[in-house]
């Protein structure tokens, strides 16, 4: 009889712990998931358990209208952001939140708790809210079979998060002040590794000037970079926010801000030739030549090169002193190295000028032909756009017989194909 009762008890012993714990692993009804969405720098995350409908009713019935409701199933649904936010135009702090609703028949309330680690709504403490939303469900685009949170309309600064479920949608807007955000993100930056060169320095401007904000700050860090290591690409950076922070409307009178600028720099020495070319050829695309071509000349003086040459071609074509462009433009062509006359090629390529990128390539190929099977690609190419098929062909097969790097072979080959030539058969 005593063994009968040990038995019973141990029975009834593994029962009770089964039905406590579960020890291994198998799905479970209502999957868990997350969604996640960057705004800016700011990452909005809901972390939930999806339930099925079933053929249950679910609003009114299994979500009780006038009861907190977990937006989800099982543990807490979880609202996470990484910096502050809004909600519906409301402030949230970053954080992690228990996220609730609570559902009525025409509108609802998104319910944003400080405790997130509870189960479900049963531990819900209105004590411990830190927002409260109202909004109005609308019916969703189609039905839902599972529960789903997703993000949409996305802009720079906000999102949608919507759940839907059956066949309603609950959905609110999460915003993030996203200028504010970033600038403080590039000063805590600039204390760091991008605050030892003056490409972080220029990074950070160039926000400031793209997106018009902080202007002043930005000619400051523009300011730093330049002082760093001048050079053609801070020095204009730093010239257009100078612009910008002087409030210059007029389009024509900013350009004459700028070159100012530019002069300003150019003037404080430490200073190349590339600095002097990097500014004619702003000054030539704002349409001031005279200032150009004095700045070409200087990069000239200073380093007698193809590129300094070829910029100071292009102004003077602009001033239709075509004579002296030509000759200056064979000296160039002359004394331009591999890569040079390559680069220059493919710029008039790229720009529409087929005619004079084939005259470059070739100059090229007579120069470096017989080295580099690249100029003989790159001859293929201009024949290509120029609809000279059978010199292309002839361009890319020399480019094979040279045994090229694999890139290279897998482009010219690439090409072949497309002109009708069957490789295997070659």
């Amino acid at each position: 009889m005593r063994t009968v009762t040990l038995l019973v008890f141990t029975l009834a012993t593994i029962s009770w712990s089964a039905a406590q714990t579960q020890l291994t692993s198998t799905p479970v009804a209502s999957p868990s998931a997350t969604v996640s969405q960057t705004i800016g720098l700011t990452k909005v995350t809901v972390i939930y358990n999806r339930p099925a409908v079933k053929d249950r009713e679910i609003w009114g019935q299994l979500v009780p209208y006038g009861k907190i409701w977990r937006a989800g199933a099982n543990e807490n649904t979880i609202f996470e952001c990484s910096t502050d936010v809004t909600i519906e135009g409301k402030s949230l702090p970053a954080g992690k939140y228990g996220l609730h609703l609570l559902v009525n028949e025409s509108d609802a309330e998104v319910i944003f708790s400080k405790n997130y680690t509870s189960w479900g709504s049963y531990s819900y403490d209105a004590a411990e809210d830190m927002l409260r939303v109202k909004i109005t469900p609308v019916t969703s685009e189609h039905f839902y079979e599972w529960l789903t949170y997703s993000f949409d309309d996305l802009t720079h600064s906000a999102t949608a998060c919507n759940l839907n479920w059956g066949d309603r949608q609950f959905s609110f807007e999460v915003g993030a002040e996203v200028h504010e955000i970033v600038i403080a993100s590039l000063q805590n930056e600039l204390r760091d590794k991008a605050g030892w060169s003056w490409q972080g320095w220029n990074e950070a401007a160039g926000y400031c000037l793209q997106n018009e904000v902080e202007l002043q700050l930005g000619l400051n860090w523009a300011a730093r970079s330049v002082f760093i290591n001048p050079n053609p690409v801070n020095m204009l950076t730093k010239a257009r926010i100078n612009a910008k922070v002087q409030g210059i409307g007029d389009p024509e009178a900013e350009k004459d801000a700028i070159i100012a600028s530019l002069q300003t720099d150019l003037d404080a020495g430490n200073v190349t030739w590339r600095e002097y070319n990097g500014a004619a050829n702003y000054a030539l695309g704002a349409g001031r030549r005279d200032q150009a071509l004095a700045w070409a000349n200087s990069a000239v003086a200073m380093a007698d090169n193809m590129t300094s040459k070829i910029t100071k071609v292009k102004i003077l074509k602009e001033k239709e002193m075509h004579q002296e462009a030509e000759k200056i433009k064979v000296e160039a062509i002359a004394q331009g190295s591999n890569a040079e006359l390559n680069q220059y090629g493919y710029s008039l390529l790229f720009s529409g000028e087929v005619e004079g990128a084939i005259e470059i390539f070739e100059a090229n190929a007579e120069k470096h032909g017989h080295l580099d099977p690249n100029v003989w690609d790159s001859l293929g190419e201009g024949y290509v756009k120029a609809g000279m098929k059978d010199k292309a062909i002839k361009a890319f097969k020399k480019c094979l017989s040279m045994d090229p790097q694999p890139w290279l072979r897998s482009h010219s080959e690439n090409f072949l194909k497309q002109l009708g030539v069957k490789i295997e058969e070659m």
